[in-house]
């Protein structure tokens, strides 16, 4: 399969360099630093699971066109630069282009198609991983979590998206094609989009939230007004998710906040904000569902 990978940062530097290693007609998209280093020197991943190594890709680029048709498309930019990297990769988006976008937030193939419209087959996905930037081209993996679910909303199969599954279990990348994806992503979204809610709304890391019964009371009902959300798009998600997530956020360190509480506190001009809480908050209003948590924190920031 010819694939391109969009947006060289933690999570795309992970998957990019992790296909090129064991595949050949593997072909990146980065731009300015990132873009120069990898041309000059590889890619370089530090992985605690899959080892450190550098690869060459077949093509890197900051001109979509230059590579030309594809098999598929990995997206792994940032949720305010989604809408720009379709319209950067459209000439390479064949009717059969799996198009997978590995984003912050929910029903993200909704978005994309709002773009692009029906080309491709817009696929819906998570990823879990611990990884960040050392210096541009040079990607840190932390841990051995590694894991990817991929499917299509309406359940189907497609035969190109499962040998991209077993291509990235090929890579290292413990990877399931599932025709029941939603409740992955949903459940993934709930923890990272209630955590965000929690530390945003207090201004505070989780070591903070543990001491005071009030704000823990607030992480477990932000938790259950978005199951109560996924309950009202048609996804079950597990019965005990919300004990399962209060006993993980319990024992996150007393440091912990999210990457979107980071961007907050350190004023960043462009956030994941919309993309994460703001999604919660439309679809909420949208779908008549009462929540009133994540209302407090929208309001706060969007008043």
């Amino acid at each position: 399969m010819k694939i391109a990978v969009l947006g060289i940062g933690g999570i795309g530097g992970v998957v990019g360099a992790s296909l090129a290693a064991k595949f050949n007609d593997i072909n990146l998209i980065a731009r300015g630093e990132t873009l120069n280093n990898i041309r000059q020197n590889g890619l370089t991943l530090k992985s605690d699971k899959l080892g450190t190594f550098t690869v060459k890709p077949a093509i890197v680029t900051d001109n979509a066109d230059e590579i030309g048709v594809v098999d598929a498309l990995i997206i792994a930019t940032k949720s305010y630069g989604l809408e720009a990297a379709c319209r950067q990769c459209e000439n390479i988006i064949g009717p059969e282009t799996i198009v997978l976008p590995l984003l912050n937030g929910v029903c993200v193939s909704d978005d994309v198609k709002e773009v692009i419209g029906n080309k491709g087959e817009i696929a819906d996905g998570c990823i879990y991983a611990f990884s960040n930037i050392i210096s541009p081209g040079v990607i840190a993996h932390i841990g051995e979590l590694c894991h990817i679910d991929i499917g299509f909303k309406d359940g189907r199969v497609n035969n190109k998206a499962i040998e991209l599954s077993n291509m990235l279990n090929t890579a290292g990348i413990e990877t399931v094609y599932s025709t029941n994806v939603m409740v992955p992503v949903w459940e993934k979204y709930i923890m990272m989009c209630g955590n965000s809610c929690v530390f945003s709304y207090f201004e505070c890391p989780a070591g903070e939230v543990h001491k005071d019964p009030e704000k823990m009371k607030y992480i477990k009902d932000v938790y259950t007004e978005l199951c109560s959300l996924a309950d009202a798009n048609g996804v079950k998600v597990s019965d005990i998710l919300v004990e399962k997530y209060m006993e993980t956020f319990s024992r996150l360190p007393e440091g912990a906040i999210t990457s979107l509480y980071r961007d907050i506190t350190d004023k960043k001009p462009n956030t994941e904000f919309d993309a994460i809480i703001g999604k919660a908050y439309t679809m909420a209003h949208k779908l008549g569902v009462k929540t009133p948590c994540i209302d407090k924190v929208y309001t706060k920031y969007k008043p």
